[in-house]
C-alpha cells in the first residue's frame, strides 16, 4: 500500500452497483467471505470481467469466526486425511511468504497425559507425519518434551498424570482482515465487488443461470447482475441458493457451530498455544495467545437452523469452560473471565457422513448441478488460495467450451503477494516502525498497526496528518486508533458500524463492554466520511447494540 492506494469507498460501491446494472460478467460470485473473495481475485488476475456480491459485509460469516489458526490441520491426521493436510501445510508456508505481516508463526505445545485418548508415542508418531506433510520444511521442526521441561517452558498445564508434550509450530492470522486483503488484491485485479448486496433470486434462460437478481440492503433498491457463470461460494447458505435453482436439491452441507471464548491473556499466561481435550468425548481444542487475549475453541455440533442466527449458548460455553479447567487448574477459569464468546458455521460436506460432526471432513467439492452455476463447498480457512485456483481452472474450461473465452493469463497466485505484505524481514520492518513511531504511539499500537497493515500502516496514520485528534486510541487498553476508522470507511468499504467494530477492528470481541461506550463516538466519525444524518447515528447505535445483545445471548 502506498500513497496511491485506490479508493474502496462507499463511493466505490456505489460505481460498482451501477457497473453490474449495465454490463454482462464473466464470472459473478456470490458470497464475499475467504473463498469467495479468493475466486474473485484469482479469476480478475486471470483476465475475466469478475464481480462479486455478499449479502452482508466482507468475512461477516463463517471467514471472522474461525479459530484464527493458518495450520497443516494436525488432527486431521486421524481421520487419514494426508492430502489435505499435505495441502494445508504447503498453503500454510506459502501465507507466510506473501503476507507475513497477517500470518505469522506460532508456537504450540501437545501435553500428553494418562489416560488421554492419544498416548505420548501416538502424538509423536502424528508429529513425524506432520513434519512429513511439510517436506520438512515447517517453521521449525518438532521436539519431544518431558514432564520436566513441559512444567518448565508452560506452567498453566496440570501436571497430574502428565508424561510428556510435544512442541510444534503452526501460524495465526487476524481472520477477517485477512479475508478483507484478498477481496482489496480482488479490487485492485479489476473485479467489482460491492458488500451489503443480498441475493434473492436467479436469473435463467430455459435451464440455463444466467445472473442474479440482487438487493441493496442500504438503498432497498433491487437490480439484475448477469454474467456467463455464476458461483456460489455462500458458505452455510451454499443449500439455500442451490434450492434458488431447484426446490429439490439435494443437501449438500452438514453444517457445525465452532464456539470459542475469548478471556483475559493474563488469567493463563501461555507462552505458546496449547492443545487439550474436553473431558466428556476427548474432542481436540486450543488455547491460542492473541495479543493480550486468549482464545479457546471449539466446540463442533450439528446446527440445523438459521445461518444468520448462530450463536454460542450457555451449553457451549460451560462445555469448554470444563475442558480449560481440568486442562488449566490453577487458572480457575469461570464465566466471570470470559470477555466474550463467539460462533461461526462450518460448511462441511454431508455426503457420507458419519455420526459425529468432528469426524467430517473438511474437504471442499465444486459442483455444477445446474447449467451457469457452479458451487463451491466445504474446506477450510487455510486453504482459500489453493481452493479459489482449482474452481477458477474449472470455471475457465467451462467458459473456453461454452462461450469460446480463454484466460489472459495463467494462475497468478501462489506468489503473488497481498497487500502490506512487501516485507523482507518482519522483525526489522516493526524495529524500523518502533523506532519512527515510539514517541507518537504505544509499543502495542504499533505492533497491531503493523501486523494489520503491513507496510500500509503509513497510509493509515496519513489519515491522521490534518487532524492529530484522529491518533489518539478509541479504546483505552485496545490498540486501535480513530484513523483506523477514518481508513475503513475510505479505502476498506466499511459501510455499518459493525463493520468498523467487529471486523475492520475486533472491537466486538476484545473490549468488556464489546465497543457500546464507543459506538456513539465512531458512528460520528464514520458519518463525517458517509454524510449520515443524526437520525442515521443513532439507527446505526442502536443496530450495533442488537448485534452486541446477541452475541450476548449465552448469558442468559
Amino acid at each position: 500500500m502506498s500513497s496511491s492506494m485506490p479508493d474502496f469507498s462507499a463511493q466505490t460501491r456505489r460505481e460498482n452497483v451501477d457497473r453490474m446494472r449495465s454490463i454482462q460478467f464473466d464470472i459473478l460470485i456470490i458470497g464475499g467471505g475467504g473463498t469467495g473473495a479468493a475466486v474473485a481475485r484469482d479469476a480478475a488476475l486471470r483476465g475475466y470481467n469478475t464481480a462479486l456480491v455478499e449479502q452482508s459485509d466482507f468475512a461477516s460469516g463463517t471467514s471472522s469466526k474461525s479459530s484464527r489458526l493458518v495450520h497443516g490441520g494436525l488432527r486431521y491426521l486421524e481421520n487419514f486425511e494426508f492430502g489435505l493436510v499435505f495441502e494445508g501445510c504447503r498453503e500454510r508456508r506459502r501465507l507466510l511468504r506473501t503476507s507475513p505481516n497477517l500470518v505469522r508463526p506460532l508456537p504450540f505445545v501437545f501435553p500428553v497425559h494418562a489416560g488421554d485418548p492419544r498416548p505420548l508415542w501416538q502424538v509423536a508418531i502424528g508429529m513425524w507425519l506432520y513434519d512429513a506433510m511439510a517436506v520438512f520444511r515447517n517453521i521449525e521442526r518438532h521436539q519431544i518434551w518431558g514432564k520436566g521441561r513441559t512444567l518448565r517452558e508452560e506452567a498453566v498445564i496440570n501436571p497430574d498424570g502428565l508424561t510428556g508434550a510435544t512442541h510444534y509450530y503452526d501460524a495465526t492470522t487476524d481472520d477477517a482482515r485477512l479475508t478483507l486483503t484478498i477481496a482489496l488484491d480482488a479490487h485492485r485485479a479489476g473485479a467489482t465487488l460491492a458488500n451489503h448486496m443480498q441475493v434473492v433470486g436467479l436469473l435463467c434462460e430455459g435451464h440455463q443461470v444466467v445472473g442474479v437478481q440482487v438487493r441493496d440492503q442500504l438503498t432497498d433498491d433491487e437490480i439484475e447482475v448477469r454474467a456467463r457463470i455464476v458461483v456460489n461460494a455462500t458458505g452455510p447458505w451454499t443449500d439455500a441458493l442451490l434450492k434458488m435453482a431447484d426446490p429439490h436439491a439435494a443437501r449438500r452441507l452438514r453444517p457445525t457451530k465452532g464456539v470459542h471464548l475469548i478471556v483475559p491473556h493474563q488469567r493463563i499466561r501461555s507462552q505458546a498455544a496449547i492443545t487439550l481435550n474436553s473431558p466428556r468425548d476427548g474432542r481436540l481444542m486450543f488455547l491460542i495467545p492473541w495479543g493480550r487475549f486468549s482464545i479457546i475453541g471449539t466446540t463442533d455440533t450439528d446446527y440445523a437452523d438459521d445461518p444468520a442466527d448462530v450463536q454460542a449458548d450457555a451449553e457451549d460455553v460451560a462445555y469448554i469452560l470444563e475442558a480449560a479447567g481440568r486442562a488449566f487448574p490453577v487458572a480457575g477459569l469461570s464465566e466471570a473471565d470470559v470477555i466474550s464468546a463467539y460462533a461461526g458455521l462450518r460448511p462441511l460436506i454431508a455426503e457420507d457422513a458419519p455420526s459425529s460432526g468432528y469426524k467430517v471432513s473438511r474437504e471442499h467439492q465444486i459442483l455444477n448441478t445446474t447449467p451457469g452455476l457452479f458451487t463451491i463447498a466445504g474446506g477450510k480457512l487455510t486453504t482459500w488460495r489453493s481452493m479459489a485456483q482449482e474452481m477458477v481452472d474449472e470455471l475457465a474450461g467451462y467458459l473456453a467450451r461454452e462461450h469460446g473465452l480463454a484466460p489472459a493469463r495463467p494462475c497468478q497466485t501462489a506468489h503473488r503477494m497481498l497487500p502490506g505484505g512487501d516485507i523482507d524481514d518482519w522483525h526489522c520492518y516493526l524495529a524500523r516502525q518502533v523506532v519512527r513511531l515510539v514517541d507518537r504511539l504505544s509499543p502495542e499500537t504499533i505492533v497491531h498497526l503493523v501486523s494489520a497493515y503491513g507496510t500500509g500502516l503509513t497510509h493509515v496514520l496519513a489519515q491522521a496528518e490534518d487532524d492529530l485528534r484522529l491518533v489518539q486510541p478509541l479504546i483505552a487498553g485496545l490498540p486501535y486508533l480513530k484513523a483506523e476508522v477514518v481508513h475503513a470507511v475510505r479505502y476498506e468499504m466499511a459501510i455499518t458500524l459493525e463493520d468498523v467494530l467487529a471486523r475492520r477492528t475486533r472491537i466486538l470481541d476484545q473490549d468488556g463492554d464489546q465497543g457500546l461506550e464507543v459506538a456513539a463516538e465512531v458512528a460520528q466519525l464514520m458519518a463525517a466520511e458517509l454524510n449520515w444524518s443524526a437520525q442515521e447515528q443513532v439507527r446505526q447505535v442502536d443496530r450495533y447494540r442488537r448485534v452486541v445483545q446477541q452475541t450476548r445471548r449465552w448469558r442468559g
